[in-house]
């Protein structure tokens, strides 16, 4: 589930010191229009390396990198192999580098598109909510302090992404596919600690951050917006309506009390009174016989509890190997 990464390494962080600028070149071209006097700039792909004095800085998706796009993402037990890969061809090991950013994500195949999702999410305590995209919405939580408390939580439309970025025919135009992103930013603030590239290959890590993605998840308040989050609904004619109206009616208010004050102010005859709330009994019996609609929150929360169940089975066969 590892996508961007930001790793920076200091010609000093290596076991045999090697000049970066000198070296780092030859394996690739230089980029001219972004390079300065004092920075030299390349790009491996989607991959973009940063030479500053004796420091190099590495800033792209891992997994676009490897796969050539990210719809996915990494699995634990590719994730060893594909930085040390990246390592072998920029010619410097990244084992001791500094992770300055990590991003975990995956990609849901939904039953809606994407957007009709994100009014359900609405607030997430201690973070701003940004939705000023119909086809993305952000949670984002900034500190005043250059190395503060930076941390992103990204639900976006990603067949709008591929379409902007020629990505198919990787998946059906017509799948719904929403992508969650948690973007830690400056992983050190957050884990009390230097984080180190190698640290990205252990199972104790992996599983902690997998944690923090669902946990965070599940941290912001879901609300009900439309009549389908409470009961199944059919608006096929004027009984279906009257009788899903009935139902609500019923969900929502203390009914009987209401009969029973309509009865005592004489608006409702005895007879009557027996009929409605026999009726209402019976809408309640249906109720409880049915069973409930699947809301569109609920289908994106157990999308991604599965998902980290699946990654927590993932590393434990892993570790075992």
């Amino acid at each position: 589930m590892y996508d961007t990464i930001h790793l920076e390494i200091r010609e000093c962080d290596l076991d045999t010191p090697i000049s970066f600028i000198e070296e780092i070149p030859c394996y690739m071209d230089i980029d001219k229009k972004s390079s300065t006097d004092g920075k030299i700039v390349c790009w491996l792909e989607n991959i973009k390396i940063e030479i500053a004095g004796t420091t190099l800085r590495i800033k792209g998706s891992l997994t676009k990198w490897y796969k050539n796009n990210n719809i996915y993402g990494l699995e634990f037990n590719e994730v060893e192999k594909v930085i040390k890969g990246l390592g072998k061809v920029i010619g410097v090991p990244l084992e001791k580098a500094k992770v300055k950013r990590i991003d975990i994500a995956q990609t849901f195949k939904m039953k809606y598109e994407p957007q009709l999702y994100f009014s359900k999410l609405y607030y997430l305590k201690g973070f701003s909510r940004s939705d000023i995209n119909v086809t993305s919405l952000y949670f984002n939580k900034e500190s005043k302090r250059k190395n503060g408390d930076n941390l992103q939580l990204c639900l976006y439309d990603k067949n709008v992404e591929l379409s902007n970025s020629n990505g198919y025919p990787l998946v059906d135009r017509f799948v719904n596919l929403l992508r969650y992103e948690f973007r830690i930013k400056n992983p050190k603030y957050i884990f009390k600690r230097e984080i180190r590239c190698f640290e990205l290959f252990s199972g104790d890590f992996y599983r902690e951050l997998i944690k923090l993605w669902y946990d965070m998840y599940n941290s912001i308040e879901k609300r009900l917006e439309s009549l389908e989050d409470y009961c199944e609904i059919n608006l096929n004619g004027k009984k279906d309506l009257y009788e899903t109206c009935l139902r609500l009616c019923v969900m929502a208010f203390d009914m009987e009390r209401e009969v029973d004050i309509a009865s005592k102010k004489g608006k409702v005859t005895a007879q009557n009174k027996s009929n409605v709330l026999k009726k209402i009994k019976e809408i309640k019996e249906e109720l409880k016989k049915s069973s409930p609609a699947l809301s569109m929150i609920d289908e994106l929360n157990d999308k991604v509890r599965d998902e980290y169940k699946r990654q927590e089975e993932e590393v434990k066969r892993a570790m075992n190997h």
